[in-house]
């Protein structure tokens, strides 16, 4: 496989194909239904690379990525990440009257960054999730009375109208995108490494041990957060991004400890940092 490839949440248009276009436009883009599947195409080898969200400034993890990279019967890992700027619009069909609008479509995430503005336009709007901002789009052009909530890269790929501009409850609305890989990057000495760990259940202040080991080696944790383990009720994976590379001391040396005190650990990537 001597071309790059890339694939990506589809339709063309979605913030995840221009987040791919922005990490490499000479790549080959691949557009999918779902992330998951994009996932696995490099999985099964369809595609060398997924550009994937992550994480949201506003509404968090998306969980549907976290679960599968934290998933030890695959060996995807994360190689890159890159943030963009989510400037949210309300789209459609010409000569709409907006003040007719019954129907809104858009990515789930998307309509939960809008709840208020949405509210504003009507308190009885109908809210048709779609999946992704583009797909939206594609919908809502023939929708009589309808508009989708997109960017402008969705807007002008389908010719849609843009009918108000900075729709989003708030401008601080960035999305941490990554590159996922069957591999980690090289070391470039200005790198973040991201875990996955589950601490055993009957030894208490296992969670505490390991926290411990991060600050007794002076390593900056720039994220920590927990998933269900989907096991049992009330254990959880628990998520760490370190500002350091899994293959340079101390980082190194910090991970085979906290193989000794956990029940599990899997490393998700060493990745240049943003």
């Amino acid at each position: 496989m001597n071309e790059k490839t890339i694939s990506f949440l589809g339709p063309e248009g979605t913030n995840s194909e221009f987040a791919a276009l922005k990490y490499d436009q000479s790549a080959k883009l691949i557009p999918v239904h779902t992330m998951y599947e994009a996932m696995m195409n490099v999985h099964n080898d369809v595609s060398q690379y997924a550009m994937c969200a992550i994480e949201n400034s506003l509404e968090g993890s998306v969980n549907e990525v976290i679960d599968v990279l934290i998933d030890h019967d695959n060996a995807l890992m994360i190689y890159g990440e890159i943030i963009i700027k989510i400037n949210h619009l309300l789209v459609g069909p010409r000569n709409l009257d907006i003040n007719k609008l019954k129907f809104i479509y858009s990515h789930p995430q998307a309509l939960a960054q809008c709840r208020k503005s949405i509210a504003e336009l009507s308190s009885n709007m109908e809210l048709i999730p779609a999946s992704s901002t583009a797909a939206a789009v594609e919908d809502a052009m023939n929708i009589e009375n309808a508009c989708a909530i997109a960017t402008e890269h969705a807007a002008n790929h389908y010719q849609a109208e843009i009918y108000k501009e900075n729709f989003a409850d708030s401008e601080d609305n960035f999305t941490r995108f990554v590159v996922v890989s069957k591999n980690s990057h090289e070391a470039t000495g200005n790198d973040k490494t991201s875990i996955a760990f589950t601490t055993q259940h009957d030894k208490p202040g296992s969670l505490v041990e390991i926290l411990k080991l991060f600050s007794m080696h002076t390593l900056n944790l720039s994220k920590i957060e927990s998933r269900p383990t989907k096991a049992r009720l009330g254990t959880y994976v628990f998520l760490i991004d370190i500002d350091a590379h899994s293959t340079q001391e101390p980082l190194k040396s910090v991970l085979n400890e906290i193989m000794k005190i956990a029940d599990s650990l899997k490393i998700i990537g060493s990745y240049p940092k943003i």
